[in-house]
């Protein structure tokens, strides 16, 4: 069922070459942050809300209605949906295939950084900020 999620929730696209999200290893992704509970816990609460709206396992929705079931978890049981989609949005654009894909690199920044070019800047921006001074109150130490 995992799949037939991921591939809801991330598609992929044919124009852009992007993968769906079920062809990238998201079982090697969730060992290694731990999320098995919160895949679990997402996958049941969406078989509940299928089987409750629609009378149907959610393979067995049309896309139409694997879109409303998603909203439907999203409305019914929204800190579940959002852990659960934070992790799928970092799964996918960690993957070195999808940030080469878009252009992004294949590995982090650090530890280089992202080279600025010091020409580019506007640090006069930041004069209003530096000149106002710190706006912290200070807190008694007893």
């Amino acid at each position: 069922m995992i799949e037939t999620v991921l591939n809801a929730i991330i598609p992929g696209d044919s124009k852009l070459k992007m993968p769906p999200a079920s062809q990238l290893d998201f079982n090697n992704y969730k060992i290694k942050h731990g999320i098995e509970k919160i895949e679990i816990d997402f996958l049941l609460e969406l078989t509940k809300i299928s089987n409750d709206e629609f009378f149907k396992n959610f393979i067995d929705l049309d896309d139409s209605q694997k879109i409303k079931a998603l909203n439907l978890c999203k409305l019914k049981k929204v800190r579940i949906f959002s852990a659960f989609l934070k992790n799928i949005f970092r799964f996918y654009y960690s993957d070195k295939r999808v940030l080469s894909l878009i252009n992004v690199g294949s590995s982090p920044p650090f530890p280089d950084g992202n080279k600025i070019d010091d020409d580019d800047d506007d640090w006069v921006l930041l004069i209003p900020v530096y000149e106002r001074g710190p706006i912290f109150r200070e807190l008694d130490d007893e």
